[in-house]
Formats: C-alpha cells, sequence, structure tokens
C-alpha cells in the first residue's frame, strides 16, 4: 500500500512539472521575437493612379496620373488598345462612349489597374456629324445640308447614311469597276460614321506654300482641262496641303456620287434624271453661281463643269480600238456647260484625256 501511494505521487509531480514546462515555453515564446517572412512581401507596395477626363469637341482626353510607393519608380502604363507607354503619365484621347482600362506597372513588379467610364460623348450618327479639327460650323441641318469650313475657306457638307452603307448604281454592271482605295477607305468610314463629306464647290486652284492645291471654295473658277489621274493625285494631297489631321481628301468615287444623288432625290424629286438645274449655258461660270443649281447646300451637281469620279469603264473588247487596248477610261458624271447631261450621267472616257469643260470634286472623311 505504501509502495501504490509513492508511485501516484510520483506521477502527479511529473504531470505538475510538465504542465509548467508548456507554461513557461509558452511564455518565452511570446517574448521571443520571431523573423516574419512576410516582411519582404509588405514591402511591395502597389501603385496608384489618378484619372481624369476631359471632354473636347472631338472627344474626350483621359489623363493617367501613376505613382508609385516608396522607393519605386513607375515603370510604364498600359493603355486601352494594349500598346505601353514608359512614363508616370500619358493622356488617351477616345471618341466614343464606352470602358477603357489602364495598367500602371512599378518597379518592384507590382501593378494596379483601372478602368474609367466615358459617357459624356453623343453617340455616332447620320445626323451627328462629327468635326474634323481645324473646321467650325458654317450653317444647316444635318438632313438638308450641314455646312462646315476651315481657315482657308474650303467648305464641305455633310452627307448622312443612315444605313452605313454606300450606294453604287453600276455595282452589278462589269462594264464598270471601282477598286480605288480612296473608295474603299470612304466605304470603311461610312460604315463607322454613317456619313462623309462632300466638297460643297467644283475643284479651283488655290496657291498656298509657293505651290497650287486643290481647293473647295465660293466663287472660284472651276480647275479644267486636268486628266484623271491629276484629278486624283490632287484631291488625294488636299488634305496634307491644307494640314487637316484627322481627315483625309479623296476624289468623289461612284459610291459617293452615287450616294449623294439618292440623297438630294429625297428632296429634290426625279433631281438626276432631269437637265431642270444645271449650268448648260455654255459659259462656264464661278462654282456656286448657278443659283438653281444649290441643292442641300452643294453646287453644280448637274451642270457647269463634268466631273471626273474614281470608277472605271472596262469597254469589251468589240468595243475597243485595237490603238487602245493597254487604256484604262475612267467615268465622267453629270453635264457641262455645253453638254446638257443628268446629273445621274456617266460616260467612260481615258484617264488621260483632258478637257476645258470637265473639271473634278473631292470628298472628306475620316
Amino acid at each position: 500500500m505504501k509502495n501504490w501511494v509513492s508511485i501516484l505521487i510520483i506521477v502527479i509531480l511529473i504531470l505538475i512539472v510538465v504542465a509548467i514546462g508548456v507554461f513557461a515555453f509558452t511564455i518565452l515564446k511570446k517574448d521571443t521575437p520571431t523573423t516574419d517572412t512576410t516582411d519582404v512581401a509588405e514591402e511591395l507596395i502597389q501603385p496608384t493612379m489618378t484619372i481624369s477626363k476631359e471632354v473636347t469637341e472631338n472627344g474626350v482626353i483621359i489623363t493617367v496620373e501613376a505613382v508609385a510607393g516608396g522607393e519605386d519608380e513607375i515603370s510604364s502604363i498600359e493603355l486601352p488598345d494594349e500598346t505601353s507607354i514608359v512614363a508616370d503619365t500619358t493622356t488617351y484621347e477616345v471618341n466614343k462612349n464606352g470602358d477603357y482600362t489602364f495598367t500602371a506597372f512599378s518597379t518592384n513588379g507590382e501593378s494596379c489597374t483601372e478602368t474609367v467610364t466615358v459617357s459624356e460623348l453623343e453617340e455616332v450618327s447620320s445626323k451627328n456629324p462629327y468635326m474634323p479639327k481645324g473646321f467650325k460650323e458654317v450653317g444647316g441641318e444635318p438632313d438638308s445640308g450641314y455646312v462646315i469650313e476651315d481657315d482657308f475657306g474650303n467648305q464641305y457638307v455633310w452627307v448622312p447614311v443612315e444605313s452605313g452603307k454606300l450606294t453604287r448604281d453600276t455595282m452589278l454592271n462589269t462594264e464598270y469597276e471601282e477598286t480605288d482605295s480612296g473608295a474603299t477607305a470612304l466605304v470603311n468610314s461610312v460604315a463607322q460614321y454613317y456619313g462623309f463629306y462632300i466638297a460643297r464647290f467644283e475643284a479651283s486652284q488655290f496657291e498656298k506654300d509657293g505651290k497650287i492645291v486643290a481647293a473647295s471654295m465660293a466663287g472660284k473658277t472651276p480647275w479644267t482641262a486636268i486628266n484623271s489621274l491629276d484629278a486624283i493625285s490632287y484631291s488625294v494631297a488636299s488634305a496634307g496641303d491644307f494640314g487637316y489631321e484627322d481627315c483625309q481628301t479623296a476624289l468623289i468615287s461612284s459610291f459617293a456620287w452615287d450616294t449623294v444623288l439618292e440623297w438630294v432625290n429625297n428632296k429634290y424629286t426625279n433631281y438626276s434624271s432631269n437637265t431642270n438645274y444645271g449650268n448648260y449655258s455654255g459659259t462656264v461660270y464661278p462654282s456656286g453661281y448657278t443659283e438653281q443649281d444649290n441643292v442641300n447646300n452643294i453646287c453644280d451637281l448637274a451642270g457647269n463643269v463634268r466631273e471626273w469620279t474614281t470608277e472605271i469603264y472596262k469597254e469589251t473588247q468589240t468595243k475597243k480600238n485595237r490603238d487602245e487596248e493597254n487604256t484604262i477610261s475612267r467615268v465622267v458624271r453629270g453635264g457641262s456647260a455645253t453638254a446638257s447631261r443628268t446629273p445621274a450621267a456617266h460616260t467612260g472616257y481615258p484617264e488621260s484625256m483632258t478637257d476645258p469643260y470637265w473639271g473634278f470634286r473631292m470628298v472628306l472623311f475620316k
């Protein structure tokens, strides 16, 4: 009996010692400094971004300013179009409503992403013409002849295309072809902006910086005796000659001509198919002189001078002379002071041919 009591006492003492040891270990662990493996991670501070918006006449300018933490620096900013700018601040211009996402990267490998919503812009439509940089509003309404003008006096008229699709009357006629790059660019632009600008006046010569350039100005004598190749070249160059930044110019195409006539016909019944409007007097007047041929604020589509287009006329071999087998013909539209033709009239002539009663007209688009 005495041995059993001794053993019990020993076991109790052992348990007491173990309990005291555990308690002491716990206290010591709390007081002992430890190395926190997360310290390094906590030092990797994420960058931050400040985003602001400014509404302009051409869209919205988004300004992004990124700041890195501590001694780190911003290495780059990724723009919504996935291009990267090596800077800590940048601007990004948009012309459509929507969400635009930016990501800033720090030299420590951290990044932050912010999305800004642009909702301030009017929706693009045929009734909401865009205003090219350097132009101002002259007057008129989008559905009946909205006119804009640059600092030099060049005037263009908005042609609304509600469907976003241009018209071409010879689309199914294999004798006609439209392959000009300007015509293709116009088709793509209209699909996005639901309209384009046509020169209000027949093209005239204008001296700028010591050279002759193509213009669309009131009261100027049309530029005639010019072949189609030169008309194309001068039309394309006009935007650059006048310093346009966000739009281009081109010689009017079959798409543009037929679309304009379809639009004008909505207000002036059968305008395209009669000779009641144009100047067929025998004398070429300054563009805009003939009052009855001012339709939807566009002057001289019917008469005054016939106008080159980019459309190609492919004569069949039976119609061609052998000497002209390699000659490309371009289409001339409308009538002139000496040719009583309807605005819709189109005839193919060798592209190198000139005539004192033939001129041209430009279009302007993004």
